[in-house]
């Protein structure tokens, strides 16, 4: 039996305007400064959905990559106060100058943008408006107060603490700028399991420090 025809009109509208991917690509190209500020790149982003700029800030943290200095100083304080806009409810994303002027070097994020849009790409084709209720104002203001938990557990001096925040951050930006409501759970659920593992590393940490005070006792 040969499959049904795509939706013409789903199709259209998937397509209507230019993937995350090639998005990110041509931000990074159009950069011609030798570093790239925070600023730039909410500019350059305009009028687009806090997920956007959630999701740009999140990728740095979100993947193995190595030799961007600084970079969760540069990315963790915008994401906090991008999601606390968020849980507010507010139409467009404010920060002030003095995480505004945070930059990393151009030739650093023009080699993170290469390395992830291929990743991206992957994950677009997997993607498709669904449980769109997940993804409308008002699960999104409850999305951007879960955001703020997670972007202040990224920001914490935490080893290793990073990477599942991140991704949970990252998760639910993608669901929210495709509006599906599958990649939003999959958000929400590496962000309880990043609660619980750093959770679990404070709890072995205190143990470890009372048992060492008790033998110096």
């Amino acid at each position: 039996m040969s499959s049904s025809p795509a939706d013409p009109k789903l199709t259209a509208q998937r397509h209507s305007s230019p993937s995350l991917s090639s998005l990110l690509m041509d931000i990074a190209a159009n950069f011609q400064a030798e570093r790239v500020r925070v600023r730039d790149i909410t500019e350059s982003l305009g009028q687009r959905s806090f997920g956007f700029i959630l999701l740009i800030f999140a990728l740095p943290n979100s993947l193995p990559i190595l030799g961007i200095p600084g970079v969760s100083t540069v990315t963790g304080l915008p994401m906090l106060f991008v999601a606390v806009q968020m849980a507010l409810g507010h139409k467009r994303v404010y920060l002030p100058g003095w995480i505004a002027n945070r930059s990393v070097a151009t030739v650093d994020f023009q080699a993170l943008i290469n390395k992830v849009a291929p990743w991206l790409q992957r994950i677009e084709k997997l993607m498709r408006p669904r449980i769109l209720f997940l993804t409308k104002n008002n699960a999104e203001r409850l999305l951007g107060a879960f955001c703020v938990s997670l972007a202040f557990l990224l920001v914490l001096p935490i080893p290793l603490g990073n990477l599942l925040p991140a991704l949970g951050i990252l998760f639910i930006a993608l669901g929210l700028i495709e509006r599906d409501g599958v990649c939003v759970l999959t958000g929400i659920g590496i962000g309880i399991a990043a609660w619980i593992f750093l959770s679990g590393l404070i709890w072995v940490a205190v143990q470890t420090v009372l048992a060492m005070l008790d033998r110096l006792v």
